[in-house]
């Protein structure tokens, strides 16, 4: 494609897979759109939208009465990385506003069009000269979890340990990672209770307590909630895997 174009789409309902040589941007309308980039995994809605880099095979489901802002960027617009999933800004969500009050079926002229995509893209620019500070900032609160995992943190502590206001944190995590500070906890602490059930002769609930839950019956909660599995059926399972391997 030789130039930028903006438009308001809606899909099938059903799973669709798209592979193309430019880039492009999905920002959310109504509803929502659920995205896999090459095995990264997230859903555009809300303030967090998609970059699909061209080149990049990519699977999506959207109801058909849900509706996405899609940009098609060529690649030499484009002369920065963006990762997977980004944070919208206040001057995005501000386009984005400017275009969905028009109708889901508008359309902009032509020099709107550009006008519009060279703004939103000016946006993208300015954002991405914070990403090296915000990639720092998730690595180093990334560590200091690493380092407390068996201590009742809270992500407050996290955002002090790192000079930042939890919103900030809340914000550089969902840029980066497309997740926040606490689910990012939640599942560093649950891989280590994972690793010991499976190499170690501790207890249940001291592997709780070691991973900083505070009893087995919350491990087992949270377990369950964000696995769909018991701390007792995982040890099983894969002290079962580990004889048959063995």
């Amino acid at each position: 494609m030789d130039g930028l174009a903006v438009e308001i789409r809606s899909y099938s309902g059903e799973v669709e897979r798209h592979l193309h040589d430019f880039h492009q941007l999905i920002l959310p309308c109504t509803g929502q759109l659920d995205i896999e980039i090459e095995h990264h995994a997230g859903r555009v809605t809300g303030g967090v939208a998609a970059f699909v880099a061209a080149g990049r095979d990519h699977t999506f489901v959207a109801r058909p009465q849900d509706a996405v802002v899609v940009l098609d960027i060529p690649v030499k617009a484009t002369p920065f990385p963006l990762s997977p999933f980004l944070a919208i800004g206040r001057d995005m969500q501000g386009l984005i506003d400017f275009l969905t009050a028009r109708g889901r079926h508008a359309r902009l002229s032509p020099s709107h069009s550009t006008a519009w995509a060279a703004l939103m893209l000016d946006c993208l620019a300015q954002q991405q000269g914070m990403s090296d500070r915000l990639e720092l900032a998730v690595r180093r609160a990334t560590a200091f979890m690493q380092g407390r995992l068996a201590d009742p943190i809270r992500v407050t502590d996290i955002a002090r340990a790192e000079g930042l206001s939890p919103s900030r944190l809340h914000d550089a995590f969902v840029r980066r990672r497309a997740t926040t500070p606490h689910a990012q906890l939640v599942a560093m602490r649950l891989d280590a209770a994972t690793r010991l059930l499976a190499h170690s002769s501790l207890s249940i609930a001291e592997i709780a307590i070691c991973t900083g839950h505070a009893d087995q019956s919350t491990l087992t909660r949270i377990m369950r909630r964000e696995r769909h599995i018991t701390p007792a059926q995982l040890r099983r399972r894969l002290l079962q895997g580990s004889g048959e391997n063995g």
